[in-house]
């Protein structure tokens, strides 16, 4: 295990951050896919793909602190989660949701910069 960490400790932090998000991205993505089939396949899938960001995001943590590598982590989750929710599955939201939502996101990216 330890060499695993050692090589991926040696990529670029934003890579491991990137690749971390996506590892959460796919885990809700299956996990919403379990949440309308119930198949066992999509629950082992999403928890596989949270497995996955930690994997990842943990040796971000060696290289960028917490807040700049939860920040960066965020946004792209953000992102992810939209574009699953909105796009692929068609869930609605209403104004005030919308509004929230942009509040959300606006935060994060303040609290980025």
């Amino acid at each position: 295990m330890g060499k695993i960490i050692s090589v991926i400790a040696m990529m670029p932090w934003y890579v491991s951050v990137f690749l971390a998000s996506c590892g959460a991205i796919a885990g809700d993505y299956m996990g919403k896919l379990w949440s309308v089939n119930h198949k066992n396949s999509f629950f082992l899938l999403a928890i596989f793909g949270y497995l996955w960001s930690g994997f990842f995001y943990l040796p971000a943590l060696l290289k960028k602190g917490l807040v700049i590598s939860s920040v960066i982590w965020s946004v792209v989750y953000i992102i992810g989660f939209l574009v699953i929710g909105l796009l692929i599955f068609k869930e609605p939201l209403n104004v005030r949701q919308i509004i929230g939502i942009v509040f959300g996101v606006a935060a994060v990216l303040l609290l980025s910069f």
